[in-house]
């Protein structure tokens, strides 16, 4: 029998934070996509509001922007969590670890295929979404657009190039969603910025 001191030694293998991410894990594994959107919503979400948070939107007198947060969360799940999925799956078979110059290959088809057309979908859905109307967003992508676009070839190169090439397939997805919270936070106060 077990003395209460050996108990405590062992690792607290039934905690909640334990049981959390055995799940999760087990869900990326059984529902790759669904889980990937999801967390892709979440994640979106929370930047959204957090961005509404630090630099508060005057429009609405400084209160949270439900329409904004539902524009960023809606692209997370419908649009953002299964194309990368899909992305990085076709990556990993197009640019096998094993080709010559893989890594280099890898983030160049990310950052210069991938990176432009997917920014520029982003940009004119959260648009409409948010109300803005077509003509509202193809302004506010002219106004925003190369800006982001150089910003996001600058700050998530390096974060991309750890990704693609030594991330593990199945959390590629999720790592990107964490990084990406602060990478939210900042294309939502430009968006914003150039909106006043």
């Amino acid at each position: 029998m077990e003395s209460s001191r050996e108990k405590k030694k062992k690792p607290a293998n039934n905690g909640i934070l334990h049981r959390a991410v055995a799940e999760y894990v087990r869900l990326l594994q059984d529902r790759p996509i669904i889980t990937k959107a999801a967390t892709n919503a979440i994640i979106s979400g929370i930047g959204n509001i957090i961005s509404q948070l630090v630099a508060p939107d005057p429009a609405t007198g400084g209160r949270i922007n439900w329409r904004s947060v539902l524009a960023y969360s809606s692209f997370g799940f419908l649009v953002n969590g299964p194309l990368v999925h899909h992305f990085y799956a076709f990556l990993e078979k197009a640019v096998p670890k094993s080709t010559p110059n893989a890594t280099l290959k890898r983030v160049l088809i990310d950052r210069l295929l991938f990176a432009p057309p997917f920014l520029l979908l982003f940009l004119y859905y959260v648009s409409l979404v948010e109300g803005a109307g077509n003509k509202g967003a193809v302004r506010k992508i002219t106004d925003t657009y190369w800006l982001i676009l150089k910003l996001n070839w600058t700050a998530w190169t390096f974060v991309q190039y750890i990704n693609i090439n030594h991330v593990p397939l199945k959390y590629r997805t999720v790592f990107g969603n964490l990084c990406s919270l602060i990478w939210m936070m900042f294309i939502s106060i430009k968006r914003r910025q150039t909106s006043q």
